[in-house]
């Protein structure tokens, strides 16, 4: 995957999680709390998916198994 998806997977892990955010702090929620805790947790892990997805192309974490040098 390129840069672009990495960020848009990033993007929509953040949506999700505001909007489980959103529906939190109402008053008068539609939703039931198990729905809202996935949404929140559902958004927060596809974020750092994401997150890491794009350090790991970047090549800032490092490969397993890749030698750094003797």
């Amino acid at each position: 995957m390129n840069r672009m998806h990495w960020g848009w997977t990033i993007a929509l892990g953040l949506l999700l999680a505001r909007i489980g955010y959103a529906e939190l702090e109402t008053a008068d929620a539609v939703l039931p709390e198990w729905s809202i805790l996935l949404l929140l947790t559902g958004g927060l892990i596809i974020g750092l998916f994401g997150v890491t997805g794009l350090l790991g192309l970047l090549g800032w974490v490092p490969q397993p198994g890749a030698r750094t040098g003797d």
